[in-house]
């Protein structure tokens, strides 16, 4: 019987020798788990003794009997004294077994959500090859002050908070929440205290709880379009159709509403630094938006996402600061919700943002927050509270504001004379890319192929729009020195050519 099962093995088990294998008794010990799991070896069958299986594999007895006495103490095979060994009996039959009728496609599991957001397009700041040039949504991060960082965090670690190490609050660290409330006070004249905010794990989730929390299926959400990606797959993933609104020189015009997107329950806009674009939406139109939300009954997703880098005169204040201006001059308030980020103005791996929401929905967020991923991590909350409140965050972006002017003035030049008859570039007063449009009108998508081919990462402009048409490349300039930008803007050429 040994003699019969060990030739059974021979048919199916090939030992491979050679400095890159994994051991005989690795590959011996897969090969028959292998045959338990797809039903070759089945159930109660008996296994060739040690002694027979390593003479017709030519293998050492110690080798089998390793493999062997792995695969009895994971439960694969059982020992039966003075019998030997057998295929464990409460192995399924059909375990492993293919079956033709009634299989379906695995991709066919996926949820109706789950379509949704595998077709909602890709999100090019998040899939952008990493530290390649160009690549949109990168900052210098080697400017972050990492040793100030690293000073907090090793000051926060010698505390001992054991508070830190424990389960969270969902809504955040409150002292991070506050000095929040205070940076943005300062900076985006946001009027807010610590109990409106919300920390969430970057923009991006931040949009998903708006959709989730905010949208049924079927409900209409106004977009800018072209628009940020990532608000359309987080709309498209909830089900929510989408009303495209064309944008203009200085954002989304708000007389476009009633004509484009009516009845829409929510309009998301990025006032401060249209994207990618790059317009401002001005005061006339700010108020407009407002008077409309009110007369309209629709919410406003406000997304700050670069508010820090604008090199033409200071910021302008937050909408959701003037929404609160006005209400004190006799208006409701309670419409805008404000999202921003610490990806661009620190590091995109610090995965930190945050919502200032109405406080009527304060609690429905964050017990969705709480379902989604019960709270993020205290340390980084708690370091990062420390880095604002001591002004590092202040002192940082001041720094980064002129360094981001330098390097897109020196992209600039360099495009004008290596691409000038090719791409046709306008300064930004803000953000960290330029928009370059082709003069010849060619196809964008095709131009930054051919741009991934040399080892470049712009990103098509056609792939931000919904239904308009435009042709472009998005070219990030923040995260380069001077030097490699001018280079760069020779290899654009040349692969443009």
């Amino acid at each position: 019987m040994a003699r019969r099962a060990a030739g059974h093995f021979i048919g199916w088990f090939r030992p491979l020798r050679g400095e890159d294998q994994p051991s005989l008794q690795e590959q011996l010990y897969r090969a028959i788990r292998a045959g338990v799991l797809d039903g070759r070896l089945r159930p109660a069958e008996r296994l060739p003794s040690s002694r027979a299986l390593a003479e017709d594999l030519g293998l050492s007895r110690n080798t089998v009997t390793g493999a062997y006495d792995r695969l009895v103490a994971e439960g694969y095979l059982a020992a039966r004294p003075a019998s030997g060994l057998f295929v464990a009996e409460d192995m399924p039959e059909s375990l492993g077994r293919s079956v033709d009728h009634g299989r379906r496609d695995r991709a066919s599991s996926f949820s109706r959500r789950g379509q949704r957001l595998i077709g909602a397009g890709s999100n090019r700041e998040a899939e952008a090859p990493a530290g390649r040039i160009f690549a949109i949504g990168l900052p210098a991060l080697d400017e972050f002050p990492l040793e100030a960082w690293r000073r907090i965090t090793n000051r926060r670690l010698r505390r001992s908070e054991r508070g830190l190490l424990a389960h969270g609050d969902p809504q955040g660290l409150l002292e991070l929440r506050q000095a929040l409330a205070d940076y943005l006070r300062e900076a985006r004249g946001l009027r807010c205290g610590p109990e409106q905010i919300l920390v969430v794990s970057g923009a991006q989730q931040a949009l998903d709880l708006v959709g989730r929390v905010l949208l049924d299926p079927g409900d209409l959400a106004a977009l800018e379009d072209p628009g940020y990606v990532g608000i359309r797959q987080a709309m498209l993933a909830v089900g929510a159709r989408l009303a495209p609104v064309p944008v203009d020189a200085q954002g989304l015009d708000p007389v476009l509403l009633p004509k484009l997107a009516k009845g829409a329950k929510l309009v998301a806009v990025t006032p401060s630094h249209q994207f990618p674009l790059g317009g401002t939406l001005p005061l006339p139109r700010r108020l407009a938006l407002l008077a409309q939300a009110r007369a309209e009954d629709f919410l406003i997703l406000e997304d700050d996402y670069d508010c820090e880098y604008r090199y033409a005169g200071p910021p302008l204040p937050a909408l959701q600061g003037l929404e609160q201006a006005t209400a004190e001059a006799g208006g409701d308030n309670g419409r805008v919700i404000h999202v921003g980020t610490f990806s661009k103005v620190l590091f995109p791996g610090l995965r930190l943002g945050y919502l200032v929401l109405p406080p009527a929905l304060l609690d429905g967020f964050r017990r969705v927050k709480a379902i989604a991923d019960g709270h993020n991590s205290a340390l980084p909350q708690a370091v990062l509270a420390d880095f604002i409140s001591e002004g590092h965050l202040a002192q940082h972006a001041r720094r980064m504001r002129k360094l981001y002017r330098q390097r897109q003035q020196a992209l600039l030049a360099a495009l004008q004379e290596s691409c000038g008859d090719i791409l046709s570039v306008q300064p930004a007063e803000a953000g960290l890319h330029l928009v370059a449009h082709f003069k010849d009108g060619r196809d964008d998508s095709l131009a930054a192929a051919a741009c991934q081919a040399a080892g470049l990462a712009p990103s098509p402009l056609s792939c931000y729009c919904i239904q308009r048409k435009m042709s472009g490349l998005l070219l990030s300039y923040a995260a380069w020195p001077p030097e490699e930008l001018s280079a760069a803007a020779g290899r654009l050429a040349a692969a443009l050519r």
